[in-house]
């Protein structure tokens, strides 16, 4: 019987993220996904800053560039047509992560991309046409037996990531509950793809606030247009996905794509009926066994974060487990996993219900009562802070240090600058690797040979950075706004690129020593 190091059940774009990253970190890989192809309809289509980073850590970013548009507006109309508000810029200014915080993908192409590259990697068993039909669960090892048309095989994982989706077997065989956020509605979404002969001239998206039939209109990459028209209870749920159906609910806003288009012209790719739920999983993880993606959450799309929080899970797992099979912390840090995820999902499900009761009111009083606060709205920016694309995902439990040296920088994620070296420049988090780091502010030689000394100090692996504008940065990053405007002057930051803790008064010793020695505690 073969032993594995990780089981990862589900190719989709959150296992084949998932697999690549722990195939790069070494670990001996089974994959098992019951379909042998991409699925060639896009799904998924919003990637924001964080994604990207995430993907340039995994050193697929130059390939992802490839096959991503970046957003520039979004227009919410009331019934009539006319704007509520219009909210421009969205890619301009200082991005926190490095790349623009709102982009558009075509999901086959970024899932080809994710299985090409894990193909480079010999570490991989991938078993496509295999679904699994029983998991024993353990501390230690896990077994499991998977099954195709022909075969049946057992192997052992001492992980099992569970990344098969809404319906998870690995979610049920655990029998892990779920908290329903009520927020269920029936929606038809359609993609269609525009005639070559005619531009997409308005690549603006609209909110289509009306409450006879809430609409979204998306241009995504190229001539792609996803289409999310809400179901009525009176609509005749058998014709709602039929092509005629589909292309007379198009016909009133396509002239907003370009005048010239018509309600024949196009094609139509798929139009399926989903149910848009507010799910999550009361625990991540039962022993040694993770729940990732949608088998852990699932998000109503009004926030596009459903795919990327799935990434986001598998990248925090994905640092602990290594560093409990690199770096011998105590698997006690798995139970974090659960804390730091679920925290952020519930905002970002939260998040996407208010704008869900914003888009989708039924009511023709609700919607007038909404346009009016909208209008109103349009003129105090902050009151539409909940209509953002981009948050900073940040963290309040979990790896933190809460006790020691509370502020409000610890659990933040740190900006990403691209760094002015004088060979040559690198992002932020290229420069100081997947490690813990410790960063010390305007520290001169003397300072940084006593923190060499202390205790617990090789929990770093000699990732210690001065950091001023003669080292690493030039004078003029935001870098430095950042640091000096929440007066830091050490701060530790997790391979996750969060910060873990912070020292916001003189340079002390002592107090560093603390910090570290905490972080120590927390891992082993």
């Amino acid at each position: 019987m073969k032993n594995f190091d990780v089981a990862i059940i589900g190719f989709g774009p959150v296992g084949a993220t998932a697999a690549n990253m722990f195939a790069k970190s070494g670990f001996n890989i089974i994959v098992v996904e019951s379909k042998f192809d991409i699925w060639d309809i896009p799904r998924a289509v919003h990637f924001d800053g964080q994604t990207q980073r995430i993907f340039q850590s995994m050193g697929i970013m130059d390939q992802i560039d490839k096959i991503i548009d970046p957003a520039t507006e979004v227009k919410f109309l009331d019934a009539k047509g006319k704007e509520l508000i219009h909210l421009g810029g969205m890619n301009e200014g200082y991005q926190l992560n490095g790349y623009v915080e709102d982009v558009f993908f075509n999901q086959p192409k970024f899932e080809k991309i994710l299985r090409d590259n894990a193909k480079k990697y010999e570490n991989i068993d991938l078993k496509l046409g295999y679904e699994l039909i029983n998991l024993e669960a353990n501390d230690g090892i896990n077994n499991l037996k998977i099954v195709n048309s022909s075969s049946e095989e057992s192997f052992t994982a001492k992980y099992v990531l569970g990344c098969d989706g809404a319906d998870s077997f690995i979610r049920k065989s655990l029998k892990i509950e779920s908290h329903d956020f009520n927020c269920d509605q029936d929606w038809v979404v359609a993609d269609y793809l525009v005639d070559e002969k005619y531009s997409i001239e308005d690549r603006c998206r609209y909110q289509i606030c009306d409450y006879k039939r809430p609409t979204t209109l998306l241009p995504i990459t190229e001539n792609h247009v996803r289409w999310e028209f809400m179901i009525k209870p009176d609509d005749d749920i058998s014709n709602m996905e039929n092509e005629s159906t589909i292309r007379n609910l198009m016909e009133p806003h396509l002239w907003r794509l370009n005048p010239l288009i018509t309600k024949e012209s196009g094609t139509l790719l798929r139009s399926s009926k989903y149910t848009f739920h507010g799910l999550l999983a009361k625990n991540f993880k039962y022993k040694n066994c993770f729940l990732i993606g949608d088998s852990a959450h699932q998000t109503p799309p009004f926030l596009g974060q459903g795919l990327c929080q799935g990434i986001k899970d598998a990248y925090n797992l994905a640092w602990k487990i290594n560093g409990i099979d690199k770096n011998s912390y105590s698997k006690k840090i798995l139970d974090t996993y659960t804390i730091e995820r679920s925290e952020v999902v519930t905002f970002a499900i939260e998040t996407a219900i208010k704008q869900q009761n914003i888009i989708a009111s039924q009511s023709m009083i609700k919607s007038f009562l909404r346009d009016l606060f909208l209008r109103t709205a349009a003129f105090f920016p902050k009151l539409l802070s909940f209509l953002s694309f981009s948050y900073p995902w940040n963290y309040s439990n979990g790896i933190i240090d809460n006790n020691l040296y509370p502020n409000d920088v610890n659990g933040i994620i740190i900006p990403q600058p691209n760094l002015k070296l004088r060979v040559n420049d690198l992002p932020f988090d290229q420069y100081i690797g997947d490690e813990f780091a410790l960063l010390l502010f305007k520290c001169d030689h003397v300072f940084l040979e006593k923190i060499n000394s202390l205790s617990n100090i090789n929990i770093f692996n000699n990732n210690i950075f001065q950091v001023d504008e003669n080292h690493i940065f030039n004078e003029d990053t935001e870098f430095f706004n950042w640091h000096n405007d929440k007066n830091i002057t050490a701060v530790i930051i997790k391979p996750d690129k969060h910060v873990y803790g912070a020292i916001t008064d003189s340079m002390k010793l002592e107090n560093i020593e603390k910090l570290i020695n905490k972080l120590h505690n927390d891992l082993f």
